[in-house]
């Protein structure tokens, strides 16, 4: 089965992909830097794509009929937050629903809803 990890690099990225790995599946993962990522993964087909930028999912998508979606737009702080990341989801799902990928597995934020955590 041909699989995109979004979000390999990241703490559950990068244990999930050795899992998938083992189980011999073709496996595509993306970052916006794919350099540090191919260098972790070097087995691996590693595409640069950034959520906030439609233009670059279609060849990460290409030919992926499941996708772990595991990003988050924290890295460039709080503010703007939610919409960034909405829109980054949202721009992934469109992309998907165009690249026919059957499911995609979604990890959002852990955790309770407790006033003093991050809004992820």
């Amino acid at each position: 089965m041909r699989i995109l990890v979004v979000g390999a690099s990241g703490y559950i990225g990068a244990r999930l992909v050795p899992l998938l790995q083992d189980r011999s599946h073709d496996l595509v993962l993306t970052s916006r830097d794919a350099g540090p990522l191919a260098a972790r993964f070097p087995e691996t087909q590693v595409v640069a794509a950034d959520l906030l930028d439609p233009a670059t999912l279609p060849a990460a998508l290409a030919g992926v009929e499941v996708a772990y979606y595991l990003a988050h737009s924290m890295g460039a702080g709080e503010r703007g937050f939610a919409e960034r990341d909405r829109q980054a989801a949202r721009n992934f799902a469109q992309a998907a629903l165009r690249a026919d990928v059957s499911r995609i597995v979604y990890l959002g934020g852990l955790g309770d809803d407790a006033a003093d955590l991050s809004h992820h």
